[in-house]
């Protein structure tokens, strides 16, 4: 079975190699010092606008060599970030190392580099100073973090029963899948925004590091509620928590 060190040698020496590679870096656990032996392998490669494929190329030929790819994933386009992503599954290795791949070009301006977001990158090589950290633009985080902060509370009073409704209808699915867009989500954000600003919208990840363990311990039960006969209670309880911190005001934390 081939190591994640192993894979990611391989990947770095053949990349480094070529003459249109200008840096790569590991981002994901390895950038937020959090790896552990479930790490997958978040790499990205900074290439010459016009070697995009090349450098796809260049990685498959090497995890070939390492005994194959047994799933391919590759990101429509164009995709959110603006960059090109695919993800692979080994045959010979951990299915928890999977390498997920992003190839961003010399002309692209968002590299992910904020450390206040995305970490420290571990830098595998940089033939030209291109990894270096970005100031992180707070202005318009702030806006952003504003704009979905009022957009939470204009929909909250009307979306948030209606996981509640589904729940006394008898239809558990319906019931989860509002739970978790029009309650918990919302209610992630709000923490985030009270506790780690500059990740607000990282969603569920990361969160038992960046939210105070008294506040993960709170959410946990509501993350994980017994169904359908403690559904109701974490309903109610989510709900009134996001009342709270609305009521608060964006620079409480709760």
């Amino acid at each position: 079975m081939v190591a994640r060190g192993a894979i990611i040698e391989a990947l770095k020496a053949a990349l480094a190699a070529e003459p249109w590679t200008l840096a790569a870096w590991l981002g994901g656990s390895d950038a937020n010092d959090r790896t552990d032996a479930l790490s997958d392998i978040d790499l990205v490669v900074l290439t010459e606008d016009d070697a995009v494929n090349r450098a796809f190329a260049t990685a498959e030929g090497t995890l070939d060599a390492l005994g194959g790819v047994a799933a391919v994933w590759v990101l429509p386009e164009p995709s959110w970030h603006g960059h090109s992503q695919r993800f692979y599954r080994l045959n010979d290795a951990r299915p928890e190392h999977v390498v997920d791949l992003v190839v961003m070009r010399r002309s692209a301006t968002e590299r992910f580099l904020e450390p206040e977001r995305h970490g420290h990158p571990l830098v595998l090589f940089d033939k030209g100073g291109h990894c270096v950290p970005a100031p992180l633009d707070r202005a318009a985080l702030a806006a952003r973090m504003a704009e979905r902060r009022a957009e939470i509370a204009a929909r909250h009073p009307i979306l948030s029963p209606l996981a509640l409704k589904e729940l006394r209808r008898g239809d558990p699915f319906a019931a989860l899948h509002r739970y978790e867009g029009f309650l918990l989500r919302p209610l992630v954000e709000l923490l985030r925004m009270a506790h780690c600003p500059d990740r607000f919208d990282f969603g569920l990840r990361y969160l038992r590091a960046d939210l105070p363990p008294q506040v993960v311990a709170r959410l946990t039960p509501l993350a994980w509620p017994s169904w359908p006969d403690g559904a109701e209670a974490a309903m109610m309880a989510a709900a009134a928590w996001i009342d709270a911190l609305l009521a608060q005001g964006p620079s409480t934390s709760a």
